[in-house]
């Protein structure tokens, strides 16, 4: 990952965040610390899709200083809909939120 981006994204993990809008989905991202190796794969993984993550309404919010390392993703409706304790691929995460069907509605509405 280039420094610079991957220096964005953990100054951006230390501000923190603000609430979601009832109309945004979120990515919780919990991690011990920010060099946690895990936490650091998430960072690279996502950050060639942010484009992706916005199209899709996402909010991305970080926790540190937990036991262990978690990504969960919160639907619009506020309910759980992943929780993996491993880094979660941007291609597996839009293809769980794209099969939903308040994104098929949404994809719908935009064509």
């Amino acid at each position: 990952m280039r420094p610079f981006l991957l220096l964005l994204f953990l100054v951006l993990s230390i501000v923190p965040p603000l609430p979601a809008a009832p109309d945004q989905r979120i990515l919780l991202i919990a991690a011990p610390s920010l060099n946690d190796d895990a936490y650091r794969t998430q960072a690279a993984l996502l950050l060639p899709a942010l484009a992706g993550l916005n199209e899709r309404d996402f909010v991305v919010q970080i926790q540190f200083g937990t036991k262990s390392f978690s990504v969960v993703l919160i639907g619009k409706d506020g309910g759980e809909k992943l929780r993996r304790a491993t880094p979660l691929s941007p291609e597996e995460l839009f293809a769980i939120v794209d099969a939903m069907p308040m994104r098929r509605a949404e994809m719908r509405g935009q064509k």
